[in-house]
Parts: C-alpha cells; structure tokens; sequence
C-alpha cells in the first residue's frame, strides 16, 4: 500500500512541474506575440501611407520570430 501511496505522490509531483513548466512556455510565447504585435502597430503608425507589408519584411519577421522560437 506504501508503494502506491508513493507511486501517486510522483505522479502529482510530476504533473505539477508539467503544469508549470507548460505554463512557462506559454508565458513566454504570449510575450513574444505581444512584441511581434507592437513592433507591426508601431511601423503602421510610422508609415503615412496604408500599404500591404512587403512580402521581405513579412518573411524577415516570419525568420525572427521562428529562430525565437526554438529552444
């Protein structure tokens, strides 16, 4: 009975840092969405003229944010 007692005291053990560790992650990647976002907004507002993004500084910024990404 100890060992199952055990058993389940790892299993929440371990799901507990999951959750944090997920949590962290998750953090982490809304912040960089958020940065993305303003760094879009704040070149909007510089440009006077509405325009499309050039297809180079939507790809430039596609670059960016994966090489962020990875681990």
């Amino acid at each position: 009975m100890e060992i199952v007692a055990g058993l389940l005291l790892i299993m929440v053990i371990l799901t507990l840092i999951n959750g944090i560790v997920f949590f962290k992650t998750l953090i982490k990647l809304q912040k960089e969405n958020n940065d993305l976002i303003k760094k879009l907004l704040n070149k909007e507002n510089s440009d006077s003229k509405p325009a499309a993004m050039p297809s180079a500084d939507l790809e430039k910024l596609k670059y960016e944010y994966m090489h962020k990404r990875k681990f």
